[in-house]
């Protein structure tokens, strides 16, 4: 007997017309759902998936690719305008108290959240941290793909990271939000494999860490300002690295500089903080061939930071891989954070002093406005005297003047934590915890948004166990300084310089 299997074709190369445009050699998967190829053209035309109409030889696509015979070079029609018509409501008036938690999510002052495409938290969470980096989603918001880039893997995934950022901006309906959401998650799987892996016909969760480190890597290949790596003039950690022969004290220490896009917090039993977790990890025992001894011999590597970035993303080495079962297991430890941290006790001798001048510029104003408490004490302030809100506050610049995208006080200010709950990265989930620019904390649960107090981010240290959020990625950006008022400044000035009355002298 001969049996013969016929295998069918599930990856094609198709054309589509739109207007006066056509798009050429657009990947289309039978396997996938017509949503998956409407969120493409939603990115390379701007027409929202709800609008567009799909057409092959008067047939239009609906949810299937059933009833169309799908080939090569083939040329679809799309119908469909970029900008949204203005037409007379269909439904009537819908009242606030009438909205569901999501609808209300929609209208109100809270930012969208991300739909859960299956095990795809460790990608929402990511991606809710890194919009909370200004900077960073300006630029990305603002990226325009270079001619020839189309075919490239990590083009693809920043452009895709573009139009999503900008669909959440403008809060545009939830169809085009989660159409822009299968486009990024399918250039993820596109650029690295790992990320489409399955376990037990679905798609497996990640290491939401391994995601961050993946889309920095392309943000940094592509999007550039002034022809620097935007991710590196914001991101960028440089170190001074000594590294010293702990055996042949006549040996002279090798001097050199590296890079990182993070600061690593090393867990043992003795490390409580975080400060604790970071300062081990600039040290390094190595084990290499000494010149001098003729053997191999134990070297001290010593690092120090000699420049800090506006964002000091801080990944706590929660995870090591056990191989009795096979993935890598939790270290259940509690390590507490500061919502306001100061790196200066990591930077060289050198940096350090290169810092005084904007430190000393927060030591002022604590002074000041110390004074101003203990002035007000006891009595009513005055309308004059009424501090200004912070939106008006005037501020001293968070970055050295010949280095865009630096830190000049090492002083930082937490933005955004990414935690985990459960005992495996590839397992449990992850969520984001983001401040908003009026300081208000809010949870992102992939499309579920809640508001959160102070007390519950610090509450994000550990202490609950496994089974409660524990932060595993801390974002924080450079804290601004406020300038003393004007008119404070010059009384001080004016007290300062003013004639003693007995000496008659300044």
């Amino acid at each position: 007997w001969c049996l013969v299997f016929k295998l069918t074709k599930m990856s094609y190369t198709v054309n589509v017309k739109w207007g006066k445009e056509k798009f050429k050699d657009l990947a289309l998967d039978s396997n996938e759902s017509p949503d998956v190829f409407r969120a493409q053209l939603f990115a390379l035309t701007g027409v929202d998936v709800a609008r567009q109409k799909i057409m092959f030889k008067g047939k239009v696509v609906t949810d299937s690719w059933e009833g169309i015979k799908l080939k090569d070079k083939m040329s679809f029609l799309l119908m469909g305008t970029s900008d949204e018509v203005v037409t007379e409501p269909e439904e009537k008036t819908v009242f606030l108290e009438d909205l569901t938690d999501n609808e209300l999510v929609s209208v109100s002052a809270l930012p969208p959240g991300l739909v859960n495409l299956g095990n795809t938290c460790y990608m929402n969470a990511t991606l809710q941290c890194l919009r909370s980096a200004p900077a960073l989603k300006e630029a990305v918001e603002q990226y325009s793909a270079e001619p020839g880039s189309a075919g490239m893997p990590a083009a693809q995934l920043v452009n895709s990271f573009s139009n999503l950022s900008k669909a959440l901006t403008a809060k545009r309906s939830n169809m085009s939000v989660q159409s822009s959401v299968m486009l990024f998650l399918n250039s993820l799987r596109t650029l690295n494999p790992r990320f489409a892996e399955q376990q037990q016909g679905h798609y497996a969760q990640q290491d939401a860490s391994e995601c961050w480190a993946e889309i920095m890597r392309s943000l940094d290949q592509n999007l550039t300002q002034e022809g620097q790596s935007v991710v590196q003039r914001y991101f960028g950690l440089e170190y001074k690295d000594v590294l010293k022969n702990s055996e042949a004290a006549d040996e002279p220490a090798v001097e050199s500089t590296s890079r990182q896009l993070q600061l690593s917090c090393h867990i043992d039993k003795d490390v409580n903080f975080i400060m604790v977790g970071l300062e081990r990890a600039l040290q390094e025992e190595i084990t290499k061939q000494s010149a001098t001894l003729g053997r191999d011999a134990l070297y001290i590597k010593s690092s120090s930071i000699s420049r800090l970035p506006q964002y000091l993303v801080v990944n706590f080495v929660r995870f090591y891989f056990k191989k009795s079962v096979g993935e890598n297991c939790k270290i259940r430890k509690e390590v507490k954070f500061p919502l306001v941290f100061d790196a200066h006790k990591l930077c060289s001798p050198e940096l350090q002093a290169k810092l005084t001048p904007a430190r000393e510029q927060f030591q002022a104003y604590r002074d000041w406005e110390s004074e101003q408490q203990a002035t007000s004490a006891g009595k009513k302030r005055a309308k004059t005297d009424e501090v200004a809100p912070e939106a008006d506050a005037d501020f001293h610049p968070t970055e050295f003047a010949d280095d865009v995208g630096s830190n000049n006080s090492g002083f930082y200010e937490l933005k955004a934590v990414l935690t985990h709950k459960g005992r495996s990265s590839n397992s449990g989930h992850y969520v984001a915890w983001t401040k908003q620019p009026d300081g208000t904390w809010v949870l992102f649960d992939d499309d579920t948004v809640t508001v959160k107090k102070d007390e519950d981010i610090l509450a994000l240290s550990g202490s609950g166990g496994a089974d409660w959020h524990t932060a595993y990625i801390l974002l924080y950006a450079s804290q601004p300084c406020k300038k003393i008022p004007a008119a404070e400044e010059s009384a001080q000035a004016s007290m300062e310089t003013a004639p003693d009355e007995a000496t008659g002298t300044a």
